[in-house]
């Protein structure tokens, strides 16, 4: 029997990751296997490769697919759904949005997919006009489609301005039937930084849900789920979260676990509770994502008796204001009191902190609040406008597709000139430092250097970045 292989592009990491995303889409069958590399195979013996392609995997991607039979490919996730036309020549079917199921993704007929109508010499943003699925067969029932849907009461035709493909264009389907190929992958590659955690405890993931109602102007959630929460079944969690303590128990030999709910916003869910408590069976200390408005006293009381030891909050910019965010500090303050941890994420717009007096004012608010909130851990990311977002119109005349390669967060790839982008990394990550050392961390949050993964990651960063600055803090662009 020929295999089917799954591969995650950018490669999957060993050092950083968690468990790939593809897991949830591979078949059952002895015949398959997840790839950790993404070398060459030999055509002959797979009989589909299942890709699955983030942004900053593009390049990455398409010199891989030209080394193989396009015609054995299948891609998927947020590059092939914000772009599917520029996966054609390089796969057989293309699947837009969430899928879980496989088989009922490709087995979908009568799906008409309309090719942008752009001039293919054009160069820069004009590549980014977005195309769409047309028409998809009824809902089937049991079946969770979020994209490509024909919507009851509407039609909609070609623009005869453009190309229409049959039945290669897909959108994923959702049925919950199926739990993920935890079994292709080894748990001790992940590694995470966060408070607590040393080296050598594991690490692992389970979704609850996907998608987010929020519609905030910089997150891809919704370009990719649709805009609504769509809540996976207890039934199916069980079986998951088994599987999962399992795999923690094999792997454990007494070694501390934790477990990350990785839902945009996992107590949004109404069965948020119920859910919670069948992933504390795995014994795991838990972290998941949060918006500061649904954390009230009950929800705070819920986490605590189930084994959550951090919540990840964002406070995006501090300098503007989001309205999930208007009680930041009161949820902060009810989870210190129940003595959960607390990691908060910041958005730094490279474009806002060109010039020393404008970083000192923003990296002085954030400071501020930092000061003010003592989260246990903070976490840096440069503004990364994504396509098919609203913030996508203000940004979209500076970023061109050599760009792509760059959405990690940690880079500031909006700042072209080079120098200062490299001082913008710089002074990001000084922030961090400056507020982990501090007498008031170290006394009234928690000791930093205590050799969890956070200390280390950060003794690794400071090393590599004061000697970056050293050779650069002189000059001038």
């Amino acid at each position: 029997m020929k295999k089917i292989i799954g591969l995650s592009f950018p490669e999957n990491s060993a050092n950083l990751g968690l468990e790939p995303s593809i897991l949830n889409v591979l078949p059952p069958g002895d015949n398959v296997e997840y790839s950790v590399k993404n070398r060459k195979f030999d055509d002959a013996d797979v009989d589909m490769y299942l890709c699955s392609v983030y942004i900053a995997g593009m390049e990455e991607f398409r010199d891989w697919a030209m080394a193989h039979d396009t015609r054995k490919i299948v891609v998927g996730g947020y590059h092939p759904t914000m772009f599917p036309e520029k996966f054609l020549n390089f796969a057989d079917k293309i699947v837009m949005g969430p899928c879980d199921d496989l088989e009922a993704t490709l087995s979908q007929k009568g799906v008409q997919f309309e090719r942008s109508h752009y001039d293919g010499d054009q160069i820069g943003n004009a590549r980014f006009v977005p195309a769409r699925v047309l028409q998809t067969l009824d809902p089937v029932e049991g079946w969770v489609r979020v994209l490509g849907e024909k919507m009851k009461g509407e039609t909609e035709s070609p623009s005869s301005r453009a190309e229409v493909l049959n039945d290669r264009v897909l959108p994923g389907v959702l049925t919950f039937k199926n739990v993920p190929r935890f079994d292709l992958y080894d748990i001790r590659n992940n590694q995470q930084i966060i408070p607590a955690k040393m080296p050598d405890d594991l690490a692992t993931s389970v979704n609850t849900s996907f998608g987010c109602p929020y519609q905030c102007d910089f997150c891809c959630t919704p370009v990719m789920f649709g805009p609504s929460l769509i809540s996976k079944p207890v039934e199916l969690l069980e079986k998951e979260i088994e599987e999962i303590k399992r795999r923690l128990d094999e792997a454990g030999d007494g070694k501390e676990r934790f477990l990350f709910i990785r839902d945009e916003n996992f107590t949004l869910q109404k069965d948020y509770k119920d859910k919670l408590g069948i992933i504390a069976q795995t014994g795991a200390k838990i972290y998941l994502f949060a918006s500061a408005n649904t954390l009230r006293d009950k929800v705070a009381d819920d986490l605590a008796d189930n084994n959550v030891y951090m919540v990840c909050l964002g406070m995006e910019d501090p300098t503007k204001s989001y309205a999930k965010n208007n009680h930041l500090a009161e949820a902060i303050g009810r989870l210190k009191d129940r003595s959960i941890n607390t990691y908060l994420s910041f958005i730094v717009d490279p474009l806002q902190v060109v010039g020393a007096a404008k970083a000192a004012h923003f990296y002085g608010l954030l400071n501020e609040r930092f000061q003010e909130l003592k989260p246990e851990m903070v976490c840096g990311n440069f503004l990364m406008p994504f396509p098919g977002t609203p913030l996508w119109d203000e940004f979209y005349h500076l970023v061109s597709e050599s760009d792509f390669k760059h959405y990690d967060s940690k880079t500031p790839f909006l700042v072209k000139n080079e120098l200062v982008a490299a001082k913008m990394k710089y002074f990001m990550f000084d922030a961090q430092w400056k507020y982990y050392n501090s007498k008031m961390y170290n006394t009234q949050v928690r000791e930093f250097e205590t050799g969890d993964t956070l200390h280390q990651r950060f003794i690794e960063l400071r090393d590599h970045f004061e000697e970056m600055f050293q050779g650069i803090k002189h000059l001038r662009p």
